[in-house]
């Protein structure tokens, strides 16, 4: 559900005024680079490469740092990446049994359309904040190598959600998840969230959402005092069931991503992930930026294009 077909990546570079030939002149410039990069153990593959062009603009600078960022957080970010491998297969299982968090199969204005919904509303004090940044890092890295990373909308259903998650929700957290991961790697064009029964309790959580990302990018959080007014967001055969729409519903997405995942389990159980990263002792020059990576910085706001 996260792979898609080789035309819709070139349809997606032509938004950016680029043809096949000057992708694949790009493509090279960066594959030269990585290959002269002694601190890097292991090359990334030729779709990654693409969808890091594709979330910078096919600016070659930019594309060269969040690749360096990518290798680079991992080490800096332990408590998230240290635990996708070779534990991915309990950990997915661990979340799943809890909450729905879906892609849709279907790209929408070349946009990946997620759904959060709580599966299993008994199991809600168990859910770990932790364990949702691995499960959708884990999901980052299967859409880097075979989905196009365009633009994603986020469709959040609250209900059942208990006051102690949203308590674990630390400006912290929030920090090294969005920022750190969602921002200096990936600088996905978040196009818009939508939430829905969003409770009273939850106004901190916004407080500190504010702190963290820019103006702009908050004016994209809609809070919708009425489910149904989702409908109005999306085609009535895209939305699923669940949503009060007449698509596929989310336990039948959630069959579909759990054959998937099981072909992956090699990818990430083999510790084939785990091979992306830096030896800074072979680094040739002193990281920089290494405050914006947040490692030693105060908290700064996400800026999303």
């Amino acid at each position: 559900m996260l792979k898609v077909e080789e035309m819709v990546v070139e349809n997606v570079v032509k938004t950016f005024d680029k043809d096949k030939e000057s992708t694949e002149d790009d493509i090279r410039t960066i594959q030269k680079w990585i290959n002269e990069q002694p601190h890097f153990l292991q090359p990334l593959e030729r779709r990654s490469i693409t969808n890091f062009l594709i979330l910078n603009k096919f600016s070659i600078e930019k594309t060269k740092q969040k690749i360096d960022n990518y290798y680079t957080t991992r080490t800096k970010l332990e408590e998230i990446y240290k635990e996708i491998t070779p534990k991915f297969s309990s950990f997915v299982q661990e979340f799943t049994q809890i909450a729905y968090f879906l892609a849709h199969p279907q790209l929408l204005d070349y946009n990946r359309v997620y759904f959060f919904k709580i599966r299993n509303p008994d199991l809600t004090e168990q859910l770990d904040n932790y364990v949702m940044a691995r499960y959708l890092v884990a999901c980052q890295e299967i859409r880097l190598r075979h989905d196009v990373m365009y633009g994603d909308i986020f469709v959040v259903d609250c209900k059942h959600l208990p006051s102690s998650f949203f308590l674990k929700l630390t400006p912290t957290f929030l920090y090294k998840f969005v920022f750190m991961i969602y921002q200096q790697i990936y600088s996905i064009r978040m196009k818009a969230v939508y939430v829905i029964n969003f409770p009273s309790f939850g106004e901190t959580l916004v407080k500190i959402v504010k702190t963290v990302i820019k103006r702009k990018l908050f004016e994209r959080i809609h809070f919708l005092s009425e489910g149904c007014l989702i409908n109005e967001k999306f085609p009535e055969d895209f939305l699923p069931v669940d949503f009060g729409g007449k698509g596929i519903s989310l336990e039948k997405l959630q069959e579909i991503a759990d054959l998937e995942f099981e072909q992956y389990l090699n990818l990430f159980d083999c510790n084939y992930l785990g091979k992306f990263k830096v030896d800074e002792n072979l680094r040739p020059a002193k990281l920089e930026n290494d405050e914006m990576l947040g490692f030693h910085g105060n908290f700064k706001k996400l800026n999303i294009d």
